[in-house]
């Protein structure tokens, strides 16, 4: 619980501010989306199903379902077109939904919104959150694995 609760904060602190990768010193470990996008993104993203979205302290999160075992570049491109319908927002992609809804009850508790009433569905959260597109400081939008900051890409 306690690896998962850090996970979460640090998407919590990424969203809200207190982490960029410039101010790290670190870059994506891939180079921009812009290069890799492929037109067919837009197919890819219509296979992506909107799950959930809420805003804490002004910062919007939406979750997709997306489908499971893309390949990097996939994910990348739907990721780039995910954040292309919702440009403001910080995503999260998971590949299976069945516990999305006790995450963000979850994590709105940890964050002040709501009571925390059951424990994080930890196993779940490791297996199944793909990834995450947070805003930097810097005003980038970056594509990062799993629920933490691990950086795949920029997006534009």
């Amino acid at each position: 619980m306690r690896h998962l609760r850090a996970a979460s904060a640090l998407l919590i602190g990424c969203a809200l501010g207190a982490c960029d990768s410039e101010s790290r010193g670190t870059s994506p470990s891939t180079g921009s989306a812009t290069s890799t996008v492929a037109a067919g993104s837009a197919s890819i993203a219509s296979k992506a199903a909107k799950l959930d979205d809420y805003t804490l302290r002004g910062i919007q999160f939406v979750y997709f379902r997306i489908p499971a075992g893309l390949s990097r570049e996939h994910l990348i491109e739907i990721a780039q077109a995910l954040h292309e319908q919702q440009p403001k927002a910080q995503l999260v992609l998971v590949d299976d939904d069945s516990k999305v809804k006790e995450y963000v009850t979850y994590v709105k508790a940890i964050s002040g919104q709501g009571e925390l009433k059951e424990p994080v569905p930890q196993e779940w959260a490791d297996a199944h959150i793909v990834a995450n597109v947070q805003l930097y400081t810097s005003g980038r939008f970056v594509l990062c694995e799993g629920n933490g900051s691990k950086e795949i890409a920029d997006l534009r």
